[in-house]
């Protein structure tokens, strides 16, 4: 008998799914994968079965992803040898990807409520998310949000790290905006494309939406309602509940940057703000003071440690405001997509 998992974490990249995998991987009666991403429906499934040569000597970026795996579960092998863990990776690692051979990953959390976490599934076309949504129909969907320039920024200073040693400013300028502008930035960013992709193959009440916001400002909310929504119970302990994930070093970005992620990714911007309202609006006011020549020469990020975020609880709608402050009794605008939905009709 097949034992699939009972939720999917979709993305969006950057916006939160390594402390959604370590809050859910440390619950008792939660179970995870060993690896986060497991890149089935994005990579595996396209590619069917990988010769070994290229996996051991390929240049794609998947293959160099499962030496980096194989490394780090080796290493972990070496450190704390575990039968089970073997049989796994062995499965993983050199099995034949399928859609049998997928749902046999989840055997080990038999008995548990089971899942995993790869964001470039919010990148999916429609044929694969109908695919996802015919193995796994009663799949939970969970999806987080980020501020869009906030993504945009973050993501393009993870992978354009190396420009900070090229010859000029102006060329990592210029990487900066190709980035901005690229394909695949502007689809991980195009959380309304996600959203109604995944909502014409699952209920809205099986999609999850979630905002970093909630993450910072109110985790150990945030944690219950997700709980709750997945039908385990609360941990008493909750290790990595403000656990600070991956933040970098990077605590600035320039305002000449940010005014034009304002400007690229403005429209979708406004229809979050127009949909959801609370931290979507905050968002929008961000990108409204930005393009009405908000800051110096650069701008503190995450935005709500600038003075804007006082700014916007004092000229914010009551339902907005109480939406985005920390009232009480605590309260998260996070929640299954029907719901949120419903909230702004």
């Amino acid at each position: 008998m097949a034992v699939s998992p009972d939720f999917l974490g979709i993305g969006a990249q950057k916006a939160g799914t390594t402390w959604l995998y370590l809050n859910f991987a440390s619950h008792p009666q939660i179970w995870l994968p060993k690896e986060k991403e497991l890149h089935y429906f994005d990579e595996k499934r396209r590619l069917g079965r990988h010769r070994l040569r290229a996996k051991l000597f390929g240049d794609d970026k998947q293959d160099v992803r499962w030496r980096r795996q194989v490394q780090r579960q080796i290493k972990a092998q070496r450190k704390d040898f575990d039968l089970r863990n073997l049989t796994w990776d062995l499965r993983y690692f050199l099995g034949s990807p399928s859609d049998r051979w997928y749902q046999s990953l989840f055997r080990a959390g038999d008995g548990k409520v089971k899942g995993e976490i790869t964001p470039d599934y919010s990148l999916l076309a429609p044929d694969e998310v109908a695919h996802v949504a015919e193995l796994l129909p009663h799949a939970k969907i969970f999806f987080f949000m980020r501020n869009p320039i906030e993504r945009a920024w973050s993501h393009a200073s993870m992978e354009l790290l190396r420009i900070n040693e090229a010859p000029g400013e102006n060329e990592r300028k210029r990487a900066f905006r190709r980035h901005f502008r690229g394909r695949r930035s502007q689809l991980f960013t195009d959380y309304r494309r996600t959203l109604d992709t995944w909502s014409a193959h699952f209920p809205e009440e099986q999609i999850f939406v979630g905002f970093l916001e909630d993450v910072h400002h109110r985790p150990l909310q945030l944690l219950r309602r997700l709980y709750e929504y997945l039908g385990v119970d609360t941990p008493p302990r909750q290790p990595y509940a403000r656990r600070v994930v991956h933040s970098g070093s990077i605590t600035t970005m320039p305002t000449g940057m940010a005014r034009l992620l304002a400007e690229i990714h403005g429209e979708l911007i406004d229809d979050l703000a127009a949909r959801f309202g609370g931290h979507a609006a905050w968002w929008q006011y961000v990108a409204r003071r930005l393009r009405d020549g908000y800051g110096g020469r650069e701008v503190v990020y995450p935005f709500w440690e600038t003075p804007l975020w006082r700014e916007w609880l004092t000229q914010a709608t009551p339902e907005d405001a109480q939406a985005s402050q920390e009232p009480k009794p605590p309260q998260v605008v996070s929640g299954p997509l029907s719901q949120l939905d419903a909230s702004r009709t």
